[in-house]
């Protein structure tokens, strides 16, 4: 999501930008008419017309097919800047740990040590970064954010009020401690929405947990992945976000809540410490017992001191994550890359 939306940015003040994408995926990329997306097509195709770009910037990691790019950009000069987008954290490093180390040793080591420039989007990542033994210059640049140009409202009456989770479906989530936390607490007058596609059966794995621990369909349910105005109205409607995650670069989820005035609740794996600071959130240990602490002070707050906390999230948001000002970082580390 963050290339597209960056190259969307960037051409609308004045850069001109080309995507190209392996495959399509499930949420398109939002890049609006000035940028040509070409997917699925031999890299040539996006250089056509003897287009030849000033900087080439990768994102993602772990797939041979993006060291094409690279190895593309360094016959023809051309500086690099590489996104790890979090594939190496710890947690993510031990996750088939062998055959990323392969990948490691055989090229995708050499192809951030061989990059200008890396991007990273939080502090946390650049201990990643230097844990690799990478000197590479960074790039600390956030994720960006698009702002609704009103907040939607909350009914301070409403009958149910929503908790709501929005992400990939994964073990590493933490939906096991939140489930274990709402079946500890069932708050009267609160129900539980996850949304977001599943990793292998993870979904029904949680689910079922919900059942068994005497869950039901009105307390806890899953409604499967969400896009666009779907995955933007659940937010509108949510009463408090949650991602209970144990690993997590960035956490771009976060920002899309507190966007729409939804104050969070997350765990340290995380870079929002900022949730304290304006006081539009929690921040807290992960593990289902201080999930469990922080749910039963937070679920019983009035809607009224809710909606100051979403308030004061979508100030935040405005003021430092607004896609403009996202552009305008990277366009500068671009211009610095190619003055030296």
């Amino acid at each position: 999501v963050f290339c597209g939306e960056a190259a969307r940015a960037l051409a609308a003040q004045g850069h001109e930008c080309r995507l190209w994408v392996k495959h399509a995926c499930e949420q398109p990329y939002d890049c609006g008419p000035q940028v040509a997306v070409f997917t699925g097509t031999p890299l040539g195709d996006a250089l056509a017309g003897n287009w030849m770009p000033e900087v080439v910037h990768i994102h993602a990691i772990w797939t041979p097919w993006l060291f094409k790019a690279f190895l593309w950009a360094k016959r023809h000069h051309v500086p690099v800047v590489w996104s790890p987008h979090g594939m190496i954290t710890p947690w993510a490093l031990s996750q088939r740990r062998w055959k990323k180390r392969l990948a490691l040793a055989l090229y995708q080591w050499w192809g951030l040590r061989g990059s200008a420039m890396l991007h990273v989007t939080a502090p946390s990542e650049v201990e990643d970064v230097r844990r690799l033994h990478l000197p590479n210059r960074l790039s600390v640049v956030p994720l960006g954010v698009d702002l609704p140009a009103t907040l939607p409202p909350r009914d301070e009456n409403a009958p149910i009020r929503t908790a709501l989770f929005v992400s990939r479906v994964h073990p590493k989530k933490g939906l096991f401690d939140l489930i274990d936390a709402w079946a500890a607490l069932r708050p009267h007058g609160w129900r539980l929405l996850i949304a977001g596609p599943s990793w292998e059966d993870h979904a029904e794995q949680v689910i079922t947990r919900a059942r068994a621990a005497g869950l039901s369909e009105e307390q806890v349910r899953y409604v499967g992945p969400v896009y666009g105005e779907e995955k933007t109205a659940l937010y509108a409607q949510a009463n408090l976000f949650i991602l209970p995650t144990y690993s997590e670069n960035f956490g771009v989820v976060v920002l899309e809540a507190l966007a729409q005035g939804c104050p969070v609740v997350t765990t340290r794996e995380t870079p929002w410490q900022v949730l304290e600071e304006k006081r539009c959130g929690w921040w807290i240990e992960v593990g289902a017992a201080p999930l469990t602490a922080c749910l039963r002070e937070a679920l019983a707050l009035p809607q009224a001191e809710l909606t100051t906390a979403g308030a004061r999230g979508h100030t935040l948001c405005r003021e430092a994550y607004a896609w403009p000002a996202i552009a305008a970082h990277l366009a500068a580390d671009y211009a610095t890359l190619l003055r030296h």
